[in-house]
C-alpha cells in the first residue's frame, strides 16, 4: 500500500520550530540589553528612580489591558498579591544593584538561580514532591555556587550575596504567583504587582528625587522597552511551542550579556566563573524540563501579557 506524504509537512514544522526558536532567542538577548540598559541608566539617576520609573512605566502599559480585558481586581488574596509585591521588588532593587557592582554576566546568572528557588519553595511550601531531578538540580547549583563564590572571585563579596538574594526572592515571588493562579486572573495578578510594587518604590522619593534629564530619559525608555520586548518574544513563543522546550532558551541570555559585557565593558569571566555558570546553567534547565516553569525572567522584566493557558503540548 503506497502512503502519501505531504511534502510541505517537514518544511513547515522546521519552520515553525524556526519561529518560536527566533522569538526565544529575541526574549533572552533583550532581557541582557534590559540589564545593560539598566547599568547605563543607573550612572545618571540613582537606583531608588530606576525601579520606580520600571514599574510606573509596567504600570502604564498594563492598564490598557486591563480595561480591554474589563478584569476585575476584586480578590480575597490580598495578602498573597502584597508578598509577591514585596519579594518582587526587593529582588528588583537588590538584582539592580549586583548589575551596578558586578560583572553583567554574573549579576544575570545569580538572579537565574530563581527556578532552584522555585523548585525548593514548591517542595517547603506548596508540598509538592521532591523528585529526583530537583534533588540533581540542588545538588549541581550548590557545586556551581561553590565555583562562583571560592574566595579568590569577585563575587565572593557583599554585591554577590545581594544578587543570590535577588534569585531567592525572584524565586519566593513566582512561586506566589503560582498559588495566586488558583484563583485570580492572571491579568489581575499582574496588574496588583505594578500598582502595589509603583506605590512601594515611590516612597523613597518623598525624600530625595531628581527629575530625569536629556539622554537618562532615553535610557528609561529602553529599560522599559526591552524589558517588555523580552516579554512579548517569550509569550509568542509560549504561543508556539511547549513551556519545557522553551524555557531552556531563557539561559541564552547569559551568552548575550557575555557579549554585551566583553564589547562594553571589557568584562572576562574566568574559568571558575564558566565553571559555575555551566553548573547553574543545568540545573535550571533540569527544573524546567521536569515541568512546565516558566523560563528565568528578571525583575525588572515585568510581564505584559498573562502567560496561562499558552503552553501547547
Amino acid at each position: 500500500m503506497n502512503i502519501k506524504r505531504n511534502p510541505h509537512s517537514t518544511s513547515d514544522s522546521m519552520s515553525g520550530n524556526a519561529a518560536w526558536i527566533g522569538f526565544a532567542l529575541l526574549s533572552a538577548a533583550s532581557f541582557a540589553a534590559m540589564a545593560a540598559c539598566v547599568r547605563m541608566v543607573s550612572a545618571d539617576l540613582p537606583q531608588t528612580e530606576v525601579v520606580f520609573f520600571r514599574n510606573f512605566i509596567a504600570l502604564l502599559i498594563l492598564l490598557p489591558l486591563l480595561l480591554r480585558n474589563r478584569v476585575s481586581l476584586r480578590t480575597g488574596r490580598f495578602h498573597l498579591h502584597l508578598l509577591r509585591a514585596i519579594s518582587g521588588l526587593a529582588a528588583m532593587y537588590l538584582y539592580f544593584y549586583a548589575l551596578n557592582n558586578l560583572h553583567l554576566t554574573d549579576a544575570l546568572l545569580l538572579n537565574y538561580t530563581s527556578p532552584i528557588f522555585i523548585a525548593l519553595f514548591a517542595v517547603l511550601w506548596l508540598k509538592e514532591a521532591w523528585t529526583i531531578s530537583r534533588r540533581w538540580a540542588l545538588g549541581l547549583s550548590l557545586v556551581g555556587l561553590g565555583f562562583l563564590f571560592n574566595p579568590s572571585a569577585d563575587l565572593f563579596s557583599l554585591p554577590g550575596l545581594l544578587g543570590l538574594a535577588s534569585g531567592a526572592l525572584a524565586g519566593l515571588a513566582l512561586t506566589t504567583v503560582k498559588q495566586l493562579s488558583n484563583s485570580d486572573d492572571p491579568v489581575s495578578i499582574v496588574v496588583w504587582f505594578a500598582l502595589i510594587s509603583s506605590a512601594l518604590s515611590a516612597i523613597p522619593l518623598l525624600w530625595s528625587f531628581s527629575w530625569p534629564q536629556g539622554m537618562v530619559w532615553i535610557w528609561l525608555l529602553a529599560v522599559g522597552l526591552s524589558g517588555s520586548l523580552g516579554q512579548l518574544g517569550l509569550t509568542w513563543a509560549y504561543r508556539h511551542a511547549p513551556v519545557t522546550q522553551v524555557s531552556p532558551f531563557g539561559y541564552t541570555s547569559l551568552i548575550f550579556a557575555a557579549l554585551i559585557g566583553f564589547f562594553v565593558w571589557n568584562e572576562l569571566p574566568d574559568i571558575m566563573g564558566l565553571a559555575g555558570m555551566l553548573c547553574v546553567a543545568t540545573a535550571g534547565i533540569i527544573v524546567a524540563r521536569e515541568r512546565a516553569t516558566p523560563a528565568p525572567q528578571p525583575p525588572g522584566g515585568v510581564p505584559i501579557i498573562p502567560t496561562d493557558g499558552l503552553n501547547k503540548p
